[in-house]
This record gives structure tokens, C-alpha cells and sequence, in this order.
């Protein structure tokens, strides 16, 4: 499609589409300030109001960081969903926007699930599944919206660009786009008969796609579908992440409901292959340990960093503030780096500390003494001084409910313990001189980082009260601590200007 015709297109935009964006954000305007905020976050990605789950695109357009996400606003619970949108300068302070796309034509009515967004000709595309329920049964398509500044996005005229799969069109979803010289590239998640199936697509020109074939298949113990792919190169290899349905649990790998988790490769673009591609519970490799952590997605930052976000959630857990008209949010930025050795290291995007506020705790604890966190929203660095003996550090509140960071010199891991039935999680980690732990609160959120990201942690906890900090274990840590400010929210200039926008440019 030529740049011109695109443009003239892009003009016409309905109505009705303005009063969509319009509705709700009156909803928004009407409902959140009734919401209850003692779980509601401060520095991570949540929605204004209602349900969040898988981030979306995730890119740089126009000079500013793009994050959307799956998001149903009317309430605390999965509905039909939207695509949130929130806006960066520095990864750090996030602006809400109006929602990038809404559930509304035929081929998405019950839903616009998760996608990914490319840049093309000047123009912000995202590619996303439609989602439809006729006759209990699923219908998934596979659709495009763009826009010109990033900010109101219009449905492509011929949509569906992909009507079917090769096995029909339900579990036929989650787009990844990306280019390679003069070809586009997608990849998509299916299922056949209990086995999980990643498609191939290419096109010339963004809209009309054909499907060269099966790049990768389960073989039955990588469970019966993979959803939300990601594809990207670092350091000379191709790494594949996948959300899988279906892995069976194996001691302490692989506790969570779902996982998401990447194996390593070379890819092969004459051939539209994987050579010598082995995806198997050997090959595959968790991401991140912990309880709440799925649909992990990438882009590459201007100044050449693998970036990350993923939601800090699992499908069929319970989220307790969902009861207070919202659920769930995203993880931290994170930032990948590749090691010799084939592992994939996650550290907080450098950018964080530009959230400390102020330093609350800077000293040396021995085993049994404590302190009072003095905020609801901290990062907190633990330091040992010698791995040879056993470290723990407790994050204690409301009695007995309680939050347990531990490692075993003796063992060789590191485990993390948030009570009940399944509150364990665990994973190998051998520090070389010394216990090093990152560690960071957001109400009703913890994620944890040991040593240089070898080992990641990010669960969803529930204090009703200030946290008490105490030391366990064998040995002295050393504390610093700090209060982080807020850096999510509204932003009342912006908003003005969103909605003289909007009306300039429908009415």
C-alpha cells in the first residue's frame, strides 16, 4: 500500500471510533477516584481502572517508549479487552493514554488479544489476534491498526489480513512482527490436537501474507499451545521466548499454572528455519522464577539494549484487589544480556534509579535483628560479605503472613517463600564472592533480582500493614534501602490536550 493512499485513509476515521475512546474515558474519569488503593501500585504499569494483563507492543516511536496491554476496563476481571496504552520518556515515568484499539467490529468483538507493533513508512502498526464467540465456538483472526502519531489508531479497512490456519482458527493467535532486509516476518501460536504449533508467515508489504510452514512443534512434553511469541538476535543468536500451556511440573522447575521461559538458536532466513532447534523442558529455560510472570516481550532501545516487559500476573490466580474495580500490572523494564554460556541475564533497566526518593536504611544486620521498611514502595540492596554460609531475609507483616528470600551455601540455590500450599519457588545459584540481592516493593508486588540477573523472582503478595525487615540465616547483610516515588499515573496537561485532540480532529 503506497505512503499516500495510507495517509488519506488514515484521515478517514469515523465518528463513532472518537466516541469510543470518549466513553470510556469518561468511565475512567468517573470511576477512579472511588477505587481502593491500599494494594495499588506506584511505580509499576497498572490500568487506570479495570483488568490488566499480557503487555503488547512494546516500542520507540516518535521519541517516547510505547507499551500497550491487554486491558478490560469495566471492571477488576477478564472481559472483552482493549488495548491499553501508556507512554514513556525514560522508562522510568509512564503516562496514561486512551486505549490504542477497542472491541468493536466483526472480527473482534469479544476481544483484541495480544499482538506486537512495528514501524513502517512513518506509521505506528500494531498487529493483533480478533477474538470472536459464535455458537460456542472461537473464531481468531489476525488484524492490523495504525496510526500516525501514535495515538489514535485506525482498524485496517480489509481487515482480516489472516482469516484462517492451517488447522482452523481457534487457538490461532499473538502476532510477532518484526523485518529482515526486504521481507516482513510473523510468527504465530496454534494448537493441533494437544500439541503446540509455531507458524511462519512473510509478506512483502505488511497486508497480504503467506504461510510458509512449521517452524517449531511441542512433540507433547512442551504442552498444547504457545502463546505470545518473541522472536529477537543478541550477540550473533537467535533467542525464541514462549508462553506455554501445558508443561508438566518437575521438582522445582516449571510451579506455575503456566510458564514462559526462551531456548537459544541460529535462525536461518533462506531456508525460514531454525537450525538445529531442540525445544524440549531440557532446552527450555524459565525466565523468571517466580510465582507471577507470563507474556514476557522485547524491542531493542535506541541505544542498542534488549529490553523487557512482562505481566506480573498468572491466569487462574487470585488477584484480591480485583474487588476494588482493578487487577494485576506489568513487571519492571528489564534489561537481557547474553552470557558465554548460553543464559539469558534480567536486571532492572538502568534508568530505575532515577525513582529513589530517599535513603532509608544504610547499615550492617546480624541474624535475628529487624527494622520497619518505612514505605510501602522501597528497593532495597542486600550485600553478604561471604557465600560459605546460609543468607535469609524476611519480609514480615500482619502476623504470620510473611515473604522469605533464602539461599543455601551447602544446596547451591536460591529460593523464595510467599506461605500457603504452593508458596515455594526455587532455582540454582552459585555467587562466586559474595550474596547479592536486589530487591523491590510496590504495595502488592515484589520482584527480586540475585547477583547480576542470573536468577529472577516476581510474585504478587498482599501486606495490609508497613512491612517489617528481618535478617535470618547464617551470616551478616548489609541493608541500604530507599523509598521510591510515584512515576505512574495521569497527567492533567496531557489529558487536556488528548481531548482537544480528539475533538479537532472529528469534529
Amino acid at each position: 500500500m503506497e505512503v499516500f493512499v495510507l495517509a488519506v485513509w488514515l484521515c478517514v476515521v469515523t465518528a463513532e471510533l472518537a466516541q469510543d475512546l470518549a466513553h470510556i474515558e469518561d468511565f475512567i474519569q468517573q470511576k477512579r477516584y472511588l477505587l481502593k488503593k491500599k494494594y495499588r501500585p506506584m511505580y509499576h504499569i497498572s490500568a487506570p481502572v479495570g483488568w490488566l494483563n499480557d503487555p503488547n507492543g512494546f516500542i520507540f516511536f516518535k521519541r517516547q517508549y510505547h507499551i500497550f496491554y491487554q486491558y478490560h476496563p469495566y471492571n477488576g476481571a477478564w472481559g472483552p479487552i482493549h488495548w491499553g496504552h501508556v507512554i514513556s520518556d525514560n522508562l522510568v515515568d509512564w503516562a496514561f493514554y486512551p486505549p490504542a484499539l477497542v472491541p468493536k467490529d466483526h472480527y473482534d468483538k469479544h476481544g483484541c488479544l495480544s499482538g506486537s507493533a512495528v514501524i513502517h513508512n512513518s506509521y505506528l502498526t500494531l498487529f493483533y489476534t480478533g477474538h470472536v464467540l459464535s455458537n460456542n465456538k472461537t473464531f481468531q483472526t489476525q488484524n492490523v491498526a495504525i496510526s500516525a502519531d501514535g495515538i489514535i489508531f485506525q482498524k485496517y479497512l480489509y481487515n482480516p489480513i489472516i482469516r484462517d490456519g492451517p488447522f482452523g482458527n481457534a487457538d490461532f493467535r499473538n502476532p510477532k512482527v518484526w523485518r529482515f532486509r526486504n521481507s516482513w516476518y510473523m510468527l504465530i501460536g496454534t494448537s493441533r490436537l494437544q500439541e503446540a504449533y509455531l507458524l511462519l508467515y512473510t509478506s512483502a508489504d505488511l497486508f497480504n501474507w503467506k504461510l510458509n510452514g512449521t517452524i517449531a512443534k511441542s512433540y507433547g512434553d512442551m504442552g498444547y499451545m504457545w502463546e505470545s511469541p518473541d522472536f529477537f538476535e543478541i550477540d550473533g543468536f537467535t533467542v525464541l521466548i514462549l508462553s506455554v500451556q501445558g508443561i508438566q511440573g518437575d521438582g522445582h522447575r516449571f510451579r506455575n499454572l503456566y510458564q514462559t521461559g526462551y531456548v537459544i538458536g541460529n535462525f536461518n532466513y533462506q531456508s525460514g528455519q531454525f537450525e538445529d532447534l531442540e525445544i524440549s523442558t531440557a532446552t527450555f529455560n524459565e525466565l523468571d522464577y517466580g510465582h507471577d510472570f507470563y507474556a514476557a516481550k522485547t524491542m531493542q532501545s535506541v541505544d542498542g539494549r534488549r529490553l523487557l516487559v512482562a505481566w506480573l500476573g498468572m491466569w487462574e490466580s487470585e488477584f484480591e484487589e480485583s474487588n476494588d474495580g482493578w487487577a494485576s500490572m506489568l513487571t519492571l523494564v528489564r534489561e537481557l544480556k547474553l552470557t558465554f554460556q548460553g543464559k539469558l541475564l534480567m536486571t532492572p533497566v538502568r534508568e530505575i534509579v532515577e525513582l529513589r526518593a530517599e535513603v532509608l536504611e544504610d547499615a550492617w544486620y546480624s541474624p535475628g535483628e529487624a527494622f520497619y521498611a518505612g514505605s510501602r514502595a522501597f528497593e532495597m540492596l542486600v550485600n553478604s560479605s561471604t557465600v560459605m554460609y546460609d543468607a535469609a531475609i524476611i519480609l514480615e507483616w500482619s502476623g504470620e503472613r510473611q515473604y522469605t528470600i533464602a539461599f543455601s551455601s551447602e544446596r547451591g540455590y536460591v529460593s523464595v517463600d510467599r506461605g500457603g500450599v504452593d508458596g515455594v519457588r526455587r532455582a540454582d545459584w552459585l555467587p562466586v564472592t559474595h550474596i547479592h540481592w536486589r530487591i523491590f516493593v510496590d504495595y502488592s508486588s515484589i520482584e527480586v533480582f540475585c547477583g547480576t540477573g542470573e536468577v529472577v523472582f516476581s510474585s504478587r503478595i498482599y501486606p495490609r500493614k508497613s512491612m517489617r525487615i528481618r535478617i535470618a540465616g547464617d551470616t551478616q547483610l548489609h541493608v541500604t534501602q530507599y523509598r521510591l516515588r510515584r512515576s505512574v499515573g495521569y497527567d492533567n496537561k496531557l489529558r487536556k490536550q488528548l481531548k482537544n485532540h480528539v475533538i479537532n480532529r472529528y469534529h
